[in-house]
């Protein structure tokens, strides 16, 4: 009934809370189909791997062209509806490092978009809509697909984290993140939650505590996470 409706347009009620069982039951289904496709994935030989990583990036990348075909079939592809979240330009890294494997793509991938999709799928800023509704369904598949993508780089070892080379993330925040707090400020817009935290996410707490340095703290935390990201891999190098 809803499948085509924006936000503006829907009725109060039909979206979910988070951590409510419908909630639960998506985080639960992209769960072990993650498991399931990445033991599928690890019997398979190299190249058939290197086929399957292109077919979920290029898929990643149609799913949204389709959502925004549809915003804009609908009138409803506005400023504040552009690709230029941090997980709406996962899917294109994906792409460049499914025919690349350059390793900045990779390690960007590893410390960016996994733990990226991942607290996007905890916290959903889509919650509002229904479950069929076409919003709802591209949040889920694209964020469970990056996450996929990820461990299938891992799986069949295209990615191999570096501490050291924890830089080349860091280089693409630092490439990416300046325009786009320059394209909030001027649009009022809020891509890569930068003037505001997603609501009942971390980022909302951490907005409500930190006030004025929220950019500061939001920079600290990107950082932390990664070097807690990094530290597994640093032991295996040094037992290695």
């Amino acid at each position: 009934m809803y499948f085509f409706t924006y936000e503006t347009d829907l009725p109060g009620g039909v979206g979910f809370s988070h951590f409510s069982p419908t909630h639960l039951i998506w985080l639960a289904a992209i769960a072990v189909f993650i498991v399931l496709l990445s033991k599928w994935f690890s019997r398979k030989s190299e190249e058939t791997q290197r086929r399957l990583s292109k077919a979920l990036a290029w898929s990643m990348c149609g799913i949204l062209a389709a959502e925004h075909m549809i915003l804009l079939v609908t009138g409803h592809q506005t400023i504040y509806q552009l690709p230029l979240h941090l997980c709406t330009l996962m899917p294109v890294v994906c792409l460049i490092f499914s025919y690349t494997h350059w390793d900045w793509a990779g390690q960007t991938i590893y410390s960016l978009g996994i733990v990226g999709a991942a607290l996007a799928l905890l916290f959903p800023d889509w919650n509002r809509y229904p479950q069929w509704n076409y919003m709802n369904l591209t949040g889920f598949a694209v964020h469970g697909g990056l996450i996929l993508y990820g461990v299938w780089q891992l799986t069949g070892k295209t990615v191999r984290p570096r501490i050291t080379a924890m830089w080349k993330p860091v280089l693409f925040l630092a490439v990416v993140v300046p325009p786009i707090y320059l394209f909030d400020r001027f649009f009022g817009t809020n891509y890569f939650f930068l003037m505001r935290g997603s609501s009942g996410s971390p980022l909302q707490i951490l907005a409500e505590q930190f006030s004025a340095a929220y950019l500061l703290a939001y920079a600290v935390l990107v950082l932390s996470v990664m070097v807690i990201e990094y530290l597994p891999w640093l032991g295996k190098r040094r037992n290695k």
